[in-house]
């Protein structure tokens, strides 16, 4: 299926409607990425009370504020769906953390971009392995399909 077949489907669908058709179309496919915004709030409300089957992930950083773990804890309490969680590989973390100290992001971009790409990049890429479709908590503005990855993201 391409991206115009499936803007032909989805047409002017939206909120739980949209939710519902998108795991349709790719059952057991879709994932939706939740940083436990606003935005992110509403949609795992409409995937939890609808039985929607779309997989909630997140990513733990290891850096996220006490108030984001709090709002985690109760959305698992209040949705009883379970929250994949995908957090940095333990070996590079340590690595990178002996040898630039637990800040060390602050000092350079260049420490800013590893830092990145241990704590978010891999563990995203390992989010998404095998899936057809990320979506996350913004407006559907479009659909497109990436090179890099494969698969459709619904923004």
């Amino acid at each position: 299926m391409n991206v115009k077949e499936i803007k032909e489907i989805i047409g002017e669908k939206k909120g739980v409607e949209l939710l519902q058709t998108i795991a349709s179309l790719f059952p057991n496919e879709v994932v939706f990425s939740t940083s436990f915004g606003i935005e992110d709030q509403v949609i795992t409300e409409w995937i939890g009370k609808n039985n929607i089957n779309i997989e909630i992930f997140t990513l733990d950083t290891g850096r996220l504020f006490k108030e984001t773990y709090s709002l985690w804890s109760r959305t698992l309490e209040r949705y009883q769906l379970p929250i994949k969680t995908y957090t940095a590989d333990t070996t590079l973390l340590e690595d990178f953390i002996s040898r630039k100290g637990p800040n060390s992001f602050y000092e350079s971009v260049e420490n800013r971009k590893e830092c990145c790409r241990i704590r978010k990049i891999e563990p995203l890429q390992r989010a998404i392995k095998g899936k057809k479709n990320l979506g996350n908590g913004h407006p559907i503005r479009s659909i497109h399909q990436s090179p890099r990855y494969g698969l459709y993201r619904i923004r």
